[in-house]
């Protein structure tokens, strides 16, 4: 409902304008009709004013917004739900009691005298459970045999007047309903032990229903109780387990009994039906893995042959899911004997490598792997589910095999786990990792940034580590080597300061070279990375040429750089963007040993005659370090800064370097019309408004 491309919202005028005329009371009718009809066409979507909110908010019981009387209102909905059903009923849903209400108003009129002066928006306590009364009956009325709508009115059984509760109750209890298929009682059953579940863990609050009333729902949850077991326990396999917990306290114990629930559940049905209706069932449940779970615990040898290896590898998720926590409680209960009793001369390899692969990722299973798949082992570690929590230093076989099988990204989340837990890590094969991944073909979702970071934080950190491989690495990850990982390339930086054929060769892979001819070709995916790396790797510099790598400062070794960049970059035909460069890179430079705010090398190399282009880069770049900012209408912040680069200014030209001073007056006086503009917008906005 958007005007044209604009994308303005249009129908938020009309809505207005419908809440101001629903305050009349002969309005109030043809409103809501006219609400219901635009509800019926809403489409959905992200603004917030909606039809049937206008509506709920019109005539909201503690709240109402309209001068209509309750009579009046009686009508408008009686009349909506006549013409619009659907919209009707939504809204009956909306205006039944409930402890979470709140309301924002609706829009009053502003030129016509609708509200009369003594108009007082206070309901009495009478007034508003009349009208609860009215809509939570009508609701009951309008549900009749819906199954879809009885379910609506459980989840607010809490909230229904008396009568309305014994008439819904009475609905559920009757013969159309208890006598209606299976499936249709289950939904209903289904919904209302839920709410008995939920409510009996708080009993002792005051809002809890009190016995009689509980008593009631579980007296109609029994008749229309299913006879099928597979019916009765789908409820207790869900993820949540939280939620079917009976009482309160120790979850622990809680936890234990809900298993054993669960337990009991499958040995029923399993008694009853057999082993291929178990199978049927861990297809319809929410968790099929918690069906084979509670089956592993009370399965024979018997239940072994049925499933194994029938069910290992097949490409129904649930039950891949089911036979994984059968594999896994079985081996829990009975401890390796069983994994190791198991006959498998006639299973094949997948078979075998996907039985370990739902087995604990531990050096038992590891072990298990090689002797019984041998040369076949990628079986198992292709298709293993990796848990690196609890892995301790014996682990590096692992990390190797998930290395040697393309499944690097595992072997990096196995290395940070071993991190976090202070456990030593083989700077190696941790290198061989991080190499190994850029060219895995595992999912990008095993792709985990925060380990990467972290492990290329650790190699930073360590004295250990060859200079070449770190190189290789941080240009590998260089985009995850930015200000919000906390990490920085710090070789690369330090390249770039200290070695002018490498800063020469980044700027030669950004840029054109002036000498070179026009040409249209297109560069290839992989040349088109390394200029994206090299300009990022530019764009990040923050290390000054001359840095030492203890953080002080040789003079010599910076001049010696400079002069050698310019050499090359003259030949090359990069002088000047490498030089512009380069004069965005000296803002970081520290205070010189004998006071001044700059080093006085770098401050002689600015001054030069021939360095313009440096001084304005380097002006350029003081100005844009400064970041998003908070903008202060007075002006304070950008004076303070004009007064600032005017001393740093006079200083530098009191030492000798009158070229630099002159940009750095520039930039104080770009700092001070920066005040005026931003003060003279604040007092245009001031007038305006």
């Amino acid at each position: 409902m958007t005007l044209g491309n604009t994308g303005g919202i249009y129908i938020t005028g009309l809505l207005r304008a419908l809440e101001g005329l629903a305050w009349d009371e002969n309005n109030l009718v043809r409103v809501c009709v006219v609400f219901g009809e635009l509800a019926s066409h809403d489409p959905g979507g992200n603004w917030t004013n909606r039809p049937d909110s206008s509506l709920a908010t019109i005539l909201l019981p503690w709240l109402p917004h309209t001068t209509a009387s309750f009579k009046k209102r009686k009508v408008a909905v009686k009349t909506l739900c006549n013409e619009w059903p659907e919209v009707g009923w939504k809204l009956l849903i909306e205006l039944l009691p409930n402890q979470h209400q709140t309301s924002f108003g609706t829009h009053k009129p502003s030129w016509r005298n609708t509200i009369p002066n003594d108009w007082t928006k206070d309901v009495t306590k009478q007034e508003h459970w009349d009208q609860v009364s009215f809509y939570s009956e009508m609701a009951v009325s309008m549900a009749g045999q819906d199954i879809s709508k009885l379910v609506e009115l459980i989840g607010h059984l809490n909230n229904l007047p008396k009568p309305s509760f014994d008439k819904l109750l009475g609905v559920l209890s009757s013969d159309v309903i208890t006598e209606s298929p299976e499936d249709q009682r289950l939904i209903l059953w289904n919904h209302l032990t839920k709410f008995t579940r939920e409510h009996r863990r708080y009993t002792d609050e005051k809002w809890a229903l009190n016995d009689e009333l509980f008593t009631a729902i579980e007296t109609v949850a029994d008749k229309l109780s299913p006879s099928n077991p597979v019916n009765i326990y789908q409820y207790l396999f869900s993820d949540n387990s939280w939620d079917l917990y009976e009482d309160k306290g120790n979850w622990d114990i809680q936890h234990k009994k809900l298993e054993k629930r669960r337990q009991v559940a499958i040995k029923e049905i399993l008694d009853t039906e057999g082993i291929k209706e178990v199978i049927q069932f861990a297809k319809t449940v929410e968790s099929p893995k918690l069906v084979g779970e509670a089956l592993g615990c009370i399965a024979d040898t018997d239940i072994d042959l049925a499933l194994l290896p029938e069910y290992l590898g097949c490409e129904d998720l649930k039950l891949s899911n089911f036979i994984g926590g059968y594999i896994w409680s079985r081996r829990y209960i009975n401890d390796w004997s069983w994994a190791d009793k198991l006959d498998k001369s006639d299973w094949s390899k997948v078979q075998i490598g996907k039985f370990l692969g739902f087995l604990p990722f531990t050096k038992e299973t590891w072990e298990r792997a090689e002797q019984w798949l041998g040369g076949s082992e990628s079986e198992y570690w292709s298709v293993v589910y990796v848990n690196p929590i609890r892995l301790d230093e014996g682990s590096y076989v692992a990390i190797e095999k998930l290395i040697q099988y393309g499944r690097p990204n595992a072997a990096i989340n196995c290395l940070s786990s071993l991190l976090l837990t202070n456990q030593t890590i083989d700077y190696s094969q941790c290198i061989n990792a991080l190499l190994s991944a850029l060219t895995s073909n595992e999912s990008t979702s095993s792709m985990n940034r925060h380990n990467i970071v972290k492990l290329i934080k650790f190699l930073q950190n360590s004295s250990d580590v060859s200079q070449d491989d770190l190189f290789q690495i941080e240009w590998a990850y260089l985009p995850l080597l930015d200000t919000y990982s906390g990490t920085s390339p710090k070789i690369l930086e330090n390249r770039l300061a200290n070695n002018p054929d490498f800063f020469s060769e980044v700027i030669q892979l950004v840029y054109r070279s002036k000498n070179a001819e026009e040409n249209t070709y297109e560069l290839s995916e992989e040349k088109k990375k390394i200029a994206k790396n090299a300009s990022l790797l530019l764009r990040e510099w923050k290390t000054p040429p001359g840095t030492q790598d203890d953080g002080s400062f040789d003079d010599n070794q910076f001049t010696s750089w400079l002069q050698s960049v310019k050499d090359i970059c003259s030949k090359s035909g990069h002088l000047d963007i490498a030089l512009r460069h380069v004069g965005e890179g000296l803002i970081h430079c520290s205070a010189d040993s004998n006071g001044l705010w700059i080093n006085r090398k770098v401050a002689e190399a600015l001054n030069v005659s021939d360095a313009d282009m440096m001084r304005k880069s380097f002006r350029a770049g003081i100005y844009h370090s400064r970041g998003v900012h908070t903008v202060d209408p007075t002006g304070k912040p950008e004076r303070e800064l004009a007064e600032q680069y005017s001393q740093k200014a006079e200083d530098v030209e009191n030492a000798g370097f009158h070229r630099l001073a002159i940009t750095l007056r520039e930039l104080a006086s770009s700092y001070e019309n920066e005040a005026k503009r931003i003060i003279a917008e604040h007092v245009s906005l001031e007038i305006v408004m």
